[in-house]
């Protein structure tokens, strides 16, 4: 077994529950945890190839098919082929749909954590989020990568938002796992807030609050489309909100928002695993994983939650990977890049423009960490700003490019070939006098001189040249477009 010893855990559960000298530590690591699976997510979303080529794809399962099956071998080919194309799209879509619900999830804790103690301070949180990392309370322990699309890490997913604890052993030797889930976790915080703060709340501190267009629960990266081409939204229209916390009762709304979103109600799906360590999944039935009701975030059902849309992507992932088995094929290989777990910046350091590409991959993403950090220093309409023309335009826009864009450059490993892939690791402003945004655009014109597929960072001026620039210190020096006139 691999040894763990070295890892850092996430959370620590605290001894006595949470109280009046913990509170703070308690609140500082649940953002940590909100913190830490955005990248987890974001880096397997980045392996999937949502659209692949469908001639392409056809042909190579033709190839495994015999062909004295003549026509019957084109429609098995073809009913493949639009597997793939539904599985991969769909998988992206929930996995999509969890980054954009735990950045709200990091909004709402921050939220909380500013009324009653103060600014987050997520600066300080991300030079100390290396992976592999760990829960805590978890035995037997795992590890939690950075990685590929996986039937391993979706159970690492399945794991992390899992509502109750484990089932493991033989079904004649069944044990239960004990241990502290997130929401067991978050519930020590309800109850400290409910019955033993006795502490004021600082209304007049900056929030990211729902009186401003700051949240979606949907966007174009969580729409996927059916056998029929029919588009679906994996999120439902009211599957949850920013929450201003004026007072006890909306900084508890706060917290149970994110459990239920996150885990669902307790009572639902129990994992249990097989012999080999891994989850048994739902049953599917023509296509649809038969879920139970309280796998749902929603009374109406609408929407899974966190660990429901992780189980449905496990279920069906294991009901492909058997169905393409049956033919030779490995289902994951024919749409998802072969990507090495946890990569480092390190890792590249042979390959300059791959190297390049990863550095400011690491510094755009610490950039966004600090632009949300910005929001909770910032007046409203510098926050607004902020957050529409900065925090908006890297995730959806640039980051995903460099996600896209990287996993096209290779690089060896030992004789193995592995596709690019974003680090996530902390960039250290700090160690330069310039200015964050300064130092990007440098790093950009370095990177576009030097590989012409890049030049575009540079380049377009809609990118980069269009952050606002934040400092270390949270100001704001340029002023960028003015909030727009209802």
């Amino acid at each position: 077994m691999r040894d763990l010893s070295s890892i850092k855990k996430l959370f620590t559960i605290p001894k006595g529950g949470v109280n009046d000298r913990n509170f703070a530590e308690a609140m500082q690591q649940a953002i940590s945890l909100e913190l830490a699976t955005i990248p987890t997510y974001l880096s397997t979303y980045y392996s999937i190839n949502r659209t692949p080529d469908q001639q392409a794809l056809f042909d190579t399962i033709l190839s495994h098919i015999p062909a004295d099956l003549n026509q019957n071998a084109r429609k098995i080919a073809e009913e493949l082929s639009v597997d793939v194309m539904v599985y991969a799209n769909k998988t992206a879509a929930l996995i999509m749909s969890v980054v954009i619900e735990e950045m709200l999830h990091l909004s709402l804790s921050s939220n909380v954590n500013q009324a009653m103690i103060g600014p987050p301070n997520l600066m300080n949180i991300v030079p100390k989020l290396n992976f592999p990392t760990q829960l805590d309370g978890h035995m037997p322990e795992f590890p939690i990568n950075l990685g590929k699309l996986s039937m391993q890490q979706l159970k690492t997913f399945l794991q992390i938002e899992s509502p109750n604890a484990f089932k493991v052993g033989t079904k004649e030797n069944l044990r239960v796992v004990k241990y502290t889930t997130i929401g067991e976790f978050y519930d020590m915080i309800i109850d400290y807030i409910e019955n033993r703060y006795k502490g004021s709340y600082n209304i007049d501190r900056p929030q990211l609050t729902p009186d401003q267009p700051f949240y979606s629960q949907n966007s174009i990266n969580t729409v996927y489309y059916d056998r029929d081409h029919n588009p679906h939204f994996v999120s439902a229209d009211d599957s949850g909100e920013l929450k201003r916390v004026l007072n006890s009762e909306t900084a508890i709304d706060a917290m149970k928002e994110i459990i239920h979103q996150g885990e669902g109600h307790q009572g639902g799906t129990q994992l249990t695993f097989d012999k080999y360590g891994m989850p048994i999944p739902l049953p599917v039935v023509d296509g649809e994983v038969q879920f139970s009701p309280e796998d749902y975030d929603d009374p109406e059902k609408k929407e899974l939650s966190h660990f429901g849309k992780f189980l449905e992507a496990y279920s069906l992932g294991d009901h492909y990977m058997k169905k393409f088995n049956e033919h030779g094929i490995d289902f994951f290989d024919l749409f998802v890049y072969n990507q090495l777990d946890n990569a480092k910046v390190s890792d590249y350091s042979s390959y300059e423009d791959l190297k390049l590409v990863a550095e400011l991959g690491d510094a755009i993403y610490t950039y966004i960490i600090l632009m949300i950090d910005t929001c909770y220093h910032a007046d409203k309409s510098t926050q607004f700003n902020v957050f529409m023309y900065g925090i908006h335009k890297s995730m959806i826009w640039l980051l995903s490019e460099f996600g896209n864009g990287i996993r096209k450059m290779k690089h060896t490993i030992d004789g193995i070939e592995y596709s690019g892939s974003l680090s996530f690791q902390y960039f250290d402003f700090s160690k330069s006098t310039e200015r964050p945004k300064e130092q990007m655009i440098k790093l950009a014109t370095k990177l576009g001189e030097k590989s012409k597929s890049w030049a575009w960072v540079i380049n377009d001026k809609a990118y980069l040249e269009a952050l606002p620039d934040v400092g270390l210190d949270y100001s704001v020096k340029e002023n960028v477009p003015a909030i727009p006139k209802s």
